[in-house]
């Protein structure tokens, strides 16, 4: 009969042989603009299928996620929605050198609660926002939500900016702008053209044309100083392939690196 040590060892021998170790996973944490979150999320399972990765998204208003990042780095990427807020993180020298790209494009588009006769006639112009019957105008907050900063711009372009800044109800980022009208709190908003399209609740009333409206840039880039540098690296090269490509525009985004060629 075998003695006690020998059935151990023959126990670990059998553990040993039986087992296949996965290798270990590293958890990589996405700072993302608000409005990239369904195209990222599509992307999510596959790309961890595919690499030893646990993606960590951190969704919310630009500024906000890049006050964060220079407060305390604890981000491996950053997708903004516009290039001042990248640049705030590139001043704190946290941006991996070589790895800062425009990702995306978008589009920005008037919008007004789905239900009830429109507020609005055709041909449309900016001048009808200053209707009385508009007594609230749903933007991402100017200050730290790019989609209300290129809305603005936008307004000011019409000449109608002073006339509205009073009645604007800001939004913590573009998706509360969008709720807002949703909800019937704002007679109208100006949001991005992703973020409308998938709401039954509000409808498109004016898609500012590319050309009259201000450059929309998404930079995506490495922050620096991380330890999954590689892995960070890999991601983003990952979002400006072809296989996140799809993605990206069936949300309705402009997919800058096919332009790029």
């Amino acid at each position: 009969m075998p003695n006690r040590r020998s059935s151990f060892l023959v126990l670990l021998a059998l553990a040993a042989c039986g087992s296949d170790p996965s290798p270990a996973r590293t958890e990589l944490i996405v700072h993302a603009a608000t409005s990239t979150r369904d195209a990222l999320q599509a992307l999510e399972a596959q790309y961890e299928r595919e690499h030893a990765v646990d993606l960590l998204f951190n969704f919310g208003s630009s500024g906000d996620l890049a006050n964060q990042i220079v407060a305390a780095g604890a981000a491996d990427v950053f997708l903004s929605a516009d290039e001042k807020e990248m640049d705030k993180v590139q001043a704190a020298q946290l941006v991996e050198e070589g790895t800062r790209r425009p990702l995306l494009s978008n589009q920005l588009v008037v919008i007004e609660p789905a239900e009830g006769v429109s507020s609005f006639v055709e041909p449309f112009t900016a001048r009808q926002l200053a209707q009385p019957a508009i007594e609230w105008l749903s933007l991402g907050d100017v200050a730290t939500v790019p989609a209300g900063r290129y809305a603005r711009a936008w307004l000011e372009a019409q000449g109608v900016w002073s006339e509205l800044e009073a009645r604007v109800l800001p939004g913590v980022d573009v998706r509360a702008a969008l709720a807002a009208v949703e909800a019937g709190g704002a007679e109208a908003g100006i949001v991005y053209r992703t973020d409308a399209a998938k709401s039954t609740k509000a409808r498109v009333v004016h898609a500012v044309p590319r050309e009259q409206g201000p450059q929309i840039s998404y930079p995506l880039a490495v922050v620096s100083g991380r330890p999954a540098l590689a892995e960070a690296r890999a991601f983003v090269e990952f979002l400006r392939s072809p296989a996140a490509r799809a993605s990206f525009e069936q949300a309705g985004f402009v997919f800058l690196p096919a332009l790029d060629g």
